[in-house]
């Protein structure tokens, strides 16, 4: 019986190969936020405080300078995890809550002293309740 010599020409064949083409991606950088100067100012400090109320910069690309209140006495409460466009709205907030307090307290204070003196006020209810 003969045998055959088996042979692959594949074998012998050098393998195709694909040509690889190095891509240079080159990576840009974002593009560069300007900051206000109280923008960069609140970033140096990572938190400001106002009256015992702190804030902290949560600036976006848009809006660079908006700030977030994150803490502060029982007063503030209603104003914690609020955020606010810029520094100075949420010091206009925190300073509008603080008079509404005095304002409130000092209508007690003074019904208190009518009181003492002998003259009941028209609103006594009103003024007590709050």
């Amino acid at each position: 019986m003969a045998t055959k010599k088996v042979t692959k020409k594949s074998a012998t064949k050098k393998a195709a190969t694909k040509s690889k083409s190095v891509k240079t991606v080159s990576k840009t950088a974002k593009p560069t936020v300007k900051k206000s100067k109280k923008a960069t100012a609140i970033a140096k400090v990572k938190a400001l405080k106002h009256k015992r109320v702190a804030m902290e910069p949560v600036g976006t690309e848009s809006l660079p300078d908006m700030v977030r209140i994150v803490s502060g006495p029982s007063w503030v409460s209603e104003l914690i995890g609020r955020r606010y466009i810029s520094i100075d709205y949420a010091i206009t907030q925190i300073e509008a809550l603080d008079a509404e307090k005095s304002i409130a307290k000092g209508a007690k204070a003074v019904a208190k002293e009518m009181v003492a003196a002998g003259v009941t006020p028209l609103d006594t209810t009103e003024i007590e309740s709050e």
